[in-house]
């Protein structure tokens, strides 16, 4: 059904290949996991398969390609779409329609189904992705959050039934309930369609992807048996990819077994005689419940009793109250909708409250533009193509300094406030913040892989120095080694006494790097308070009631009879009880 043999492709303007001899095959009803590091090709490959490489991206491609019987770059885009779903890593990019509703009907129509009959199949898929029966099939699609607007592409692109379907880390910017609603049709289809899902979260992969490819530098470093792959080191370093949880687990506390789920992890810890092997005496590692320290820096965000309604009467946020301090990590979580970018907005100055205040660094965003307000918040959005705008990454990270090198002096007179050098310095200081590579500096922002545009933005929002930072899912799409960078990144600033607003759907992530967190339940805050106090056991069925896992680390440590949050805590239980052994 896919198929590509001795595949080159190299974009216009450049001779370094971006695929280089790709050689694999798909069977029908077989799901491919297609892992590999940023820049390796992944999302090439998928364009590629689909015809759009190189009929809309221009450039030179070489070798056999055969998608669904054709080939695809002599056949048309209708002939393509018919056979091929994708659903795209950029899902703003696939949204066409006003109505959401019009989204999913677009393509049926096109298809030729009556009006009729598709409205009622767009209203199933619409449901089948979790959107149905709350009213958002009437709503404008920019109105929707991006999680939501990414169920809208997904919807769209089952409408249609085609033979095969590719989901290019289409799961991103969705919560770990639309996560896993995504993952249980990936597998319904499993058998029936032939699927290519690229994703680099190994845990998404188990037990639904049948075989794996990996890349590197656009070349096939590994494929095989998906179970193989995902318990081979070498192969997942390359891809740049952590192992599974899992067997993370099991290493470290030198199990035999290889455990791909959580379930077979503690499973294999239940069997152990932990009275005679003493460096598996888990029982003793008990961590006492106790929450983070107060953080007693001066308060940078104060969110005060501030509601939220657009313009067609809906509310976004109501009665919601947060503190965030200097030195502090603060993640705001929820579900898709649930208000985390909305408040986020009003705290970076884009929406006034209809209610309340919401004060940053002093300044009441009420009485502010959000162009003054950038001095002392920085933002790095959900999507990364809302904020650059120029033709290098040099440019793109100076341009906060550049747009406020001048102030007014008079009528028609300007001061300059800070010259080149100082300009040059602030940019290499956030690069630094964030290790981003000296060597992207020249190239165009906007041809990145969305990861490197994302380390892009963010490092821009650190450029003019705020005191508090916000960051909308700031490692989506992000290899194991740029996640690292991020978490890095954001104890570093926190250490300098800056307020960090994390919005963040990764459980494990949020429990690693923050301080306190809220958590926003359609609108209002459903809990609050220190991490270990939130995501203590007793709250466990409170947060199952939101879609919210606690993160993995905690599951397996609690398999295990350790109490721990996080994977350091749970490494620190298992190394200090190797050693009393």
């Amino acid at each position: 059904m896919l198929k590509a043999d001795n595949l080159n492709f190299a974009y216009p303007g450049t001779r370094e290949k971006a695929l280089a001899g790709v050689s694999f095959s798909v069977a029908a009803g077989e799901v491919l996991g297609l892992v590999g590091p940023m820049g390796a090709g992944k999302t090439t490959l998928c364009m590629a398969l689909a015809g759009f490489a190189p009929r809309l991206t221009g450039g030179e491609i070489e070798g056999e390609l055969e998608v669904c019987g054709l080939d695809p770059r002599e056949s048309s885009s209708r002939e393509m779409a018919l056979r091929l779903g994708y659903v795209f890593e950029d899902y703003a990019a696939q949204i066409t329609q006003v109505r959401v509703l019009d989204e999913v009907v677009a393509p049926l129509l096109n298809r030729g189904v009556s009006p009729d009959e598709a409205e009622a199949k767009a209203l199933e898929m619409l449901d089948r992705v979790g959107l149905g029966g709350i009213g958002i099939e009437r709503k404008r699609t920019w109105e929707l959050s991006g999680g939501q607007q990414q169920r809208v592409a997904i919807a769209a692109t089952l409408s249609v039934d085609p033979q095969a379907i590719i989901f290019d880390s289409a799961t991103g910017m969705l919560d770990p309930e639309g996560k896993e609603e995504i993952r249980g049709i990936i597998s319904e289809l499993a058998g029936q369609k032939t699927l290519l899902v690229v994703e680099n979260d190994a845990d998404f992969l188990v037990g639904l992807a049948d075989r794996m490819l990996v890349l590197e530098g656009g070349g096939v470093v590994a494929d095989g048996l998906a179970e193989e792959v995902l318990r081979d080191d070498r192969a997942l370093c390359r891809a740049g990819v952590d192992p599974p949880v899992a067997l993370r687990f099991a290493r470290a506390l030198y199990l035999e077994e290889s455990p791909l789920t959580i379930e077979e992890a503690t499973g294999a810890v239940a069997r152990l005689d932990i009275h005679e092997d003493p460096r598996n005496g888990l029982r003793n590692g008990q961590i006492p419940e106790q929450g983070f320290p107060a953080v007693a820096g001066e308060t940078r965000v104060k969110v005060e009793d501030v509601a939220y309604r657009y313009p067609d009467g809906t509310t976004a946020i109501e009665g919601v109250n947060v503190t965030v301090r200097g030195g502090e990590v603060h993640a705001l979580i929820g579900g898709n909708g649930a208000g985390k970018s909305t408040l986020a907005k009003m705290i970076i100055g884009l929406l006034k409250p209809t209610e309340g205040e919401t004060v940053v660094d002093g300044v009441d965003t009420r009485h502010t533009t959000a162009t003054e307000l950038a001095w002392r918040v920085g933002t790095a959005f959900q999507n990364p193509d809302e904020q650059i705008s120029e033709r290098t990454v040099a440019d793109e990270l100076a341009f906060p300094l550049e747009a406020r090198r001048y102030e007014r002096a008079g009528l028609l007179k300007k001061r300059e406030r800070y010259g080149e050098e100082y300009i040059n310095s602030r940019v290499e200081k956030a690069r630094g913040l964030v290790g981003l590579d000296e060597a992207l500096l020249e190239k165009d922002p906007s041809l990145l892989p969305t990861g490197q545009r994302r380390l892009v933005t963010t490092t821009e929002s650190l450029v003019l120095d705020p005191d508090v930072i916000v960051l909308d899912e700031p490692r989506v799409g992000l290899d194991a080694a740029s996640r690292a960078r991020i978490e890095r990144m954001m104890q570093r600033v926190r250490d300098q006494g800056k307020a960090v607003v994390l919005i963040e759907h990764d459980m494990d992530l949020v429990c690693e790097v923050a301080d306190t967190v809220t958590i926003l339940n359609r609108g209002r805050v459903a809990l609050q308070g220190p991490i270990r106090e939130v995501f203590a056991k007793r709250n466990w069925d409170t947060l199952a009631e939101m879609y919210i896992q606690p993160p993995k680390a905690a599951r397996l440590a609690h398999g295990a009879g350790i109490d721990a949050l996080t994977f350091e805590e749970l490494d620190e239980r298992l190394v200090s009880n190797r050693e009393a052994g």
